[in-house]
């Protein structure tokens, strides 16, 4: 008896030995995100992009919003394939890509999850529209979430509106230039 007792203690002992290592490698510290402000001095963009419901390719539209360093672009694009019909560029600085950025942060723009069944967006919402919030840095996605204006749907966790009214002030003329779109 005496022995069966020290071996349910050792075989306790190794359990607990097992998961106390199995539990130091599943909740090692992540790393926190990088705040948007620290990009304002760099070639790193951000992007908003709404995607227009599901529609015959030569009636689907685009809205698609670029925002960086130097300059801001806000392109009308036609299509299944990205054909862009009409762009505007206009000049920006980075002190006024760090207020941006800043703004953006404190709205949740880099709050998401990377789930790997959500990573395509195409389809959601069939009959409203998609938005996908980017940050890129020349080819590479730094980080990319999106949603859905039927609710509920996508990766993106931050403040929709309050990103999207953000994004549309960065263009004086968004109205005008939008006006004719159908998103």
């Amino acid at each position: 008896m005496r022995y069966f007792l020290i071996f349910l203690i050792t075989i306790g002992l190794i359990v607990l030995v097992f998961v106390i290592i199995l539990k130091s490698f599943s909740s090692a510290p992540s790393k926190p995100p990088t705040p948007l402000v620290d990009y304002a001095n760099t070639n790193t963009i951000v992007e908003m992009t709404i995607d227009g419901p599901v529609t015959a390719d030569q009636n689907h539209n685009s809205v698609q919003m670029i925002v960086g360093q130097s300059n801001s672009e806000i392109n009308i694009i036609q299509g299944y394939q990205n054909n862009v019909i009409n762009t505007q560029s206009y000049q920006n600085n980075s002190a006024s890509y760090g207020v941006f950025l800043r703004s953006l942060d404190l709205a949740g723009y880099s709050e998401g999850k990377n789930d790997p069944n959500l990573a395509d967006y195409r389809g959601y919402c069939p009959t409203g529209d998609v938005y996908i919030y980017q940050i890129l840095n020349g080819t590479s996605t730094i980080e990319q979430y999106w949603s859905t204006s039927c609710g509920g749907q996508g990766t993106f966790k931050g403040n929709d509106s309050l990103i999207q009214t953000l994004f549309d002030a960065q263009f004086p003329d968004y109205g005008d230039i939008t006006n004719d779109v159908n998103i």
